[in-house]
């Protein structure tokens, strides 16, 4: 009866912050891959039933402005970008006061441990190789981080990792 008891309340527990209110919350998606960009905005779908907003620029310096003029909570960022770099639009974003603290996960082809170790310097809290998620998975990446929830899995110095089917979700 006692494990029965744990699993429900686990199962509550679960079910309470996969419906937790995102209302309010906003996303910043700047990606340059047209087809990709449409897609990923398309997948957020189910973010925006959840109330949360989703903006999009399909560069750095167009991010930049959207960044600063919006505010999100949470910004889904390219590397490659026409221009200005995934790693310029971060110094900038950084060096920003008003936006030091703004939470970013990079979802890049670039897969080079030198890559990932460039993206947490600069304060990037998660990093994701293209390739190896689908949309359901960046997705879910983004709920987690919005909810919190990438913040508790990252406990050390070294990064955390978390295995899908698909590959690791790398928590810098």
């Amino acid at each position: 009866m006692h494990a029965a008891l744990t699993i429900l309340a686990w199962y509550t527990c679960r079910m309470a912050e996969a419906s937790a209110d995102l209302s309010g919350k906003r996303i910043l998606i700047i990606e340059d891959d047209i087809l990709l960009h449409n897609l990923i905005a398309d997948k957020m779908i189910d973010l925006r039933k959840k109330g949360v907003k989703v903006d999009t620029a399909v560069n750095a310096e167009e991010g930049l402005a959207k960044v600063r003029e919006t505010k999100p909570d949470l910004v889904l960022l390219d590397i490659v970008l026409p221009g200005m770099t995934g790693y310029e639009f971060l110094e900038h974003l950084r060096g920003d006061g008003n936006l030091t603290h703004t939470p970013v996960v990079v979802l890049s082809n670039l897969s080079d441990a030198s890559d990932k170790e460039h993206a947490k310097k600069l304060g990037v809290i998660a990093y994701l190789v293209k390739a190896d998620f689908s949309l359901g998975e960046i997705l879910e990446v983004v709920q987690e981080v919005l909810q919190g929830h990438a913040a508790k899995l990252h406990g050390g110095p070294g990064p955390d990792v978390k295995k899908t089917p698909q590959g690791y979700t790398i928590y810098l």
